[in-house]
């Protein structure tokens, strides 16, 4: 049985649902809990998103790093939900990088994560850290 440091949910006006997970794992173990239980690690398609999810960790108090399901596949940065039918136009390419990410230092960060000001680094998928899941089959209605 799995136990869960905490668990937050982000609703919004928006046709996604995030869920914040604050048990540290690698980069694939968020991946495997999120598939297991929602549908992938969170795919952020614009800034509306991405504020929301600051909001969330913002309102509990988080002040870390977490996996979202951005991931490098041999030089082209991907999201982990590969269903093309998920994004309109345009937001499969969505990205908020930090100043001089990604930047695969030592050849080894090929995970990305949101740090609490929203922007994005790539990191080695080892680390263990809190992520966001995406649930698709809990869309609210805009």
């Amino acid at each position: 049985m799995l136990v869960f440091a905490e668990l937050w949910t982000l609703s919004s006006c928006l046709l996604h649902q995030y869920h914040f997970v604050t048990e540290n794992k690698t980069w694939s173990e968020a991946q495997k809990f999120c598939r297991d239980n929602y549908t992938d690690l969170a795919t952020v398609t614009n800034i509306e998103e991405m504020n929301q999810i600051i909001s969330i960790a913002d309102s509990n108090s988080f002040s870390g790093d977490a996996w979202i399901g951005l991931y490098n596949d041999v030089n082209s940065w991907r999201w982990s939900l590969s269903n093309t039918t998920f994004y309109g136009p345009g937001e499969s390419e969505f990205r908020m990088w930090a100043s001089g990410q990604p930047d695969n230092l030592g050849g080894r960060q090929t995970c990305g994560q949101i740090s609490i000001n929203g922007l994005w680094e790539d990191d080695y998928c080892g680390h263990v850290k809190a992520f966001i899941c995406y649930d698709q089959g809990k869309l609210s209605n805009k």
